[in-house]
């Protein structure tokens, strides 16, 4: 009766009809993560006008056009007493307008716009990006989006460098060497992680702004990463720990330095959690509001996460050049995740091991 119990519940679990449920339902919670960003693209591709149509469609649609001599004229379908036209729409006046039949330019037919319905096609309007990205946000400054996209770079690559080193240090230092109260200074690491940023923030501004004199600078938001991350130190003392001891032990037989062992045996052995660490960094840096806000007063030192809600701000706002800007923001993210997911995943995944 149990090997038939086992049987049966190893049958249910294997079912073809259980892994078609299975996977359907992680496909829909997907679609439903994915719906947002498909539609901000969707967006950043469409016309002014076609943004606000009703109804709403999922692929860009403009008018379509006709050239006639040498100028180019949207198509409308003009319906009068049941019968219905394509006539190009040559000008708009108090509500009607004035059309023209493609076959006969001469003659003009003027009737209320109420009764045209516009002839769409599916068009994809990749003019949006460009400009986006070199739309003048501040008259009279020569800031745009790429003068934003340049300082988030800046910003999160001394970023990532630094969180990287700053963690792999006392990780290191954590996990492999023996030093009288490690352990002790190791709880007193992690404490640090049940400060709120709320609670620093302030103390923090007023150091780095009134003693340091570091105010609307990139120096608050890169030198801070130098001196460690508890969580990403936590995090690379597990996968640290999860190397056996009896390697860095025969290195030191061989008369190597702890130095000499963490850049030559660990750090080759720790791609994956380093590249963990880096993605973490990066995300948090690039999709960081709060300090960039807190600490730059220049526009000229925007970072896009500010540039996109300064843009927002406005008061004449095209939405389909905010959403291209905010696919420009998003897609060094989804490159990021994509080259390194496979050793992002391993990372994590190692640094559960228990010992």
């Amino acid at each position: 009766m149990k090997q038939e119990s086992q049987f049966s519940l190893h049958f249910h679990r294997n079912h073809p009809i259980l892994k078609v449920i299975q996977h359907f339902l992680v496909v829909m919670v997907g679609l439903l993560f994915i719906l947002p960003f498909v539609w901000m693209v969707s967006t950043s591709l469409k016309t002014e006008q076609d943004v606000f149509r009703v109804p709403q469609t999922w692929l860009p649609r403009d008018n379509k056009t006709i050239e006639l001599d040498g100028n180019s004229y949207p198509l409308y379908d003009l319906t009068i007493n049941g019968n219905t036209q394509r006539l190009a729409l040559i000008k708009i006046a108090s509500g009607k307008g004035t059309f023209i039949g493609p076959e006969d330019p001469q003659s003009t037919i003027v009737e209320k716009m109420k009764y045209a319905k516009p002839v769409l096609e599916v068009r994809f309007r990749f003019q949006n990006y460009i400009d986006a990205m070199n739309r003048s946000l501040r008259p009279g400054l020569d800031v745009n989006f790429w003068t934003y996209v340049k300082n988030s770079l800046i910003i999160t690559f001394f970023t990532v460098i630094g969180t990287v080193f700053s963690c792999a240090l006392p990780a290191y230092g954590f996990a492999k060497i023996e030093w009288p109260g490690r352990d002790m200074m190791f709880i007193l690491v992690l404490s640090t992680m049940m400060l709120p940023f709320q609670v620093t923030m302030i103390p923090m501004y007023i150091f780095f702004t009134k003693v340091l004199g570091w105010g609307n600078s990139f120096l608050p938001l890169i030198v801070p990463t130098f001196f460690g991350n508890a969580y990403l130190i936590f995090m690379m003392r597990q996968f640290y720990r999860t190397i056996p001891q009896e390697i860095c032990d025969a290195a030191k037989v061989d008369g190597a330095s702890d130095w000499q062992i963490f850049l030559r045996i660990i750090l080759p052995l720790t791609r994956p959690v380093i590249a963990t660490v880096a993605v973490f960094s990066f995300l948090w840096t690039w999709n960081d509001f709060t300090g960039p806000l807190i600490y730059l007063t220049d526009p000229s030192k925007f970072t896009i996460a500010i540039g996109l809600q300064d843009y927002y701000s406005q008061h004449a706002v095209a939405w389909n050049q905010l959403m291209a800007a905010a696919v420009v923001f998003t897609l060094p993210i989804i490159v990021a995740f994509f080259f390194a997911q496979k050793t992002f995943i391993q990372g994590v995944k190692l640094t559960g091991i228990k010992e």
